[in-house]
């Protein structure tokens, strides 16, 4: 007679477990490493942004219009030439009117062209590059793409060396309003000159990812193409979705009816990246001073804090 050799039950039930503390182990470090190369992939998409947006400095003599109130278009529009999209920007109608009007709300020529992705604009830890807002979806259904990535338009509250409040612009109501010291908001027309702050103390893009009911969606909704919400008359728009007014700290949950205050945050662990204006990139964590953090958002509000 000859004897089979095998496992027994509890034999097998002890490999099994073994394996499964193994994959509990190895897992997290996997997820760690994944991170850490989505954060650096991040972190040279706002490297190239910054290039992008230097470069149209160097070629028009200031930084592009963050929220235009005459085309509704935003800065990402403006530099595509420098992100070798040259060719999709020659499509753009850059006249009068809001992005997402005419025929099938294509614009036209502004809102049909985020149908294109654009990689750079958003961040590979954000899960979906879809915009999510009803006005950012064509006539049609067709859906368009979004950008994780936003201009500063200037801090809201108090300036702690002068004690006066930023400059702010309420006016057309609703939303926020319109911060008026950062780089790029509603009308702005930034040159090198105008950071008297210094440059490497001034934010100049930021990630938003934004946290609503405890959920991180795809930026503000919006598509990449807007800078300023539709409206009639643009001069009347109050929502801003190419830029944002910094109000709250990192990571701050959205706060209703304040599209403009949305607060800078990502999925990167404890803060959120941004480009400084002398093209410098930086990881600023959700536990930054709120003083130093409103200071660092105004490039002319000659304040003492700094970030480190």
């Amino acid at each position: 007679m000859t004897s089979r050799r095998g496992f027994t039950l509890i034999e097998l039930l002890v490999v099994i477990a073994i394996i499964a503390i193994l994959i509990g182990l190895v897992l997290p470090a996997v997820q760690k490493v994944r991170e850490a190369a989505a954060r650096m992939r991040c972190q040279n998409n706002l490297k190239q942004l910054g290039i992008a947006l230097h470069t149209h400095h160097d070629v028009h003599g200031q930084f592009p219009v963050g929220a235009s109130s005459f085309n509704g278009l935003s800065w990402r529009v403006h530099i595509l030439p420098f992100i070798e999209q040259e060719p999709l920007f020659r499509l753009f109608n850059f006249g009068p009117g809001p992005w997402n009007g005419g025929t099938n709300r294509e614009g036209p020529n502004k809102m049909i062209h985020a149908t294109n992705p654009i990689p750079i604009f958003n961040c590979p830890s954000v899960p979906s590059i879809i915009a999510s807002n009803p006005s950012s979806t064509l006539g049609d259904g067709r859906r368009t793409f979004t950008s994780d990535y936003h201009g500063v338009a200037g801090p809201k509250g108090v300036n702690p060396t002068t004690g006066n409040d930023y400059r702010f612009q309420p006016t057309p109501a609703g939303q926020g309003g319109f911060a008026l010291q950062g780089p790029l908001g509603r009308d702005s027309a930034t040159r090198f000159s105008s950071f008297t702050d210094g440059t490497s103390n001034t934010f100049l893009v930021g990630e938003v990812s934004v946290l609503w009911n405890g959920v991180v969606d795809a930026s503000d909704g919006a598509d990449w193409v807007p800078g300023l919400g539709t409206a009639a008359n643009l001069a009347n728009a109050n929502g801003m979705a190419g830029c944002k007014n910094i109000r709250f700290a990192i990571n701050t949950p959205r706060v209703l009816n304040a599209y403009n205050d949305i607060s800078f945050s990502s999925r990167h662990t404890g803060g959120a990246q941004f480009v400084m204006a002398d093209g410098s990139v930086r990881f600023v964590q959700e536990s930054i001073d709120l003083v130093i953090y409103l200071a660092t958002a105004s490039m002319d509000g000659d304040e003492a804090q700094v970030i480190n």
